[in-house]
């Protein structure tokens, strides 16, 4: 048996309720340094639970927007760092096919690079929190609205696929712990 010197006792990254539809689920769950994932509505609130040690890993993608606040946190430290691939990333809605009158298009803020990519025309953006929630805000509007969301979403939600948006992308992921030796804070 090959033992993980890295190992996790209770990991924490972005989730939800549906299971490891997230790209951060699903690559955690790969990973399989951490005896048990949890899911949390946003990696803020995980951050939170790492600092009170309810959890004693958080993973973040390299994408994720505000990357930094946790880089620069004095109270965590990246402990590593991995490449995995995450699930192709897509443009999904309730039609067959993209509807002339798309009014949103709901996105997670790590995906909003690829907006320019969408051929479709839409009158607004909307950032949502998870992958699994724009397509639920896609589900609550179907007659007008897409989103971008990773392939796992899109099937678990019963979506079609209109566009493949990048398949496969290899990401750099890190595991940030608490900081516990007081010598090492700036």
């Amino acid at each position: 048996m090959i033992t993980s010197t890295s190992s996790y006792s209770v990991l924490g990254t972005l989730g939800d309720s549906e299971g490891f539809l997230t790209c951060s689920m699903h690559v955690a769950k790969e990973w399989d340094h951490a005896d048990q994932i949890r899911a949390y509505p946003l990696f803020e609130t995980a951050a939170e639970d790492l600092r009170s040690e309810k959890i004693d890993c958080l993973l973040v993608p390299a994408a994720y927007p505000h990357l930094g606040r946790f880089i620069m946190d004095r109270d965590l430290k990246a402990a590593e760092s991995f490449i995995r691939q995450i699930p192709a990333l897509v443009l999904g809605g309730m039609e067959s096919v993209p509807s002339s009158s798309t009014e949103q298009v709901y996105h997670h803020p790590a995906t909003t690079h690829l907006l320019s990519e969408i051929d479709t025309e839409y009158q607004e953006t909307v950032g949502v929190a998870s992958n699994s929630e724009a397509c639920r805000r896609v589900l609550e509007n179907p007659q007008s609205s897409v989103c971008i969301t990773n392939q796992l979403c899109a099937d678990y939600y019963g979506l079609s696929t209109y566009k493949i948006l990048r398949e496969g992308i290899r990401m750099p992921w890190i595991c940030f712990t608490k900081m516990t030796d007081s010598r090492l804070r700036p």
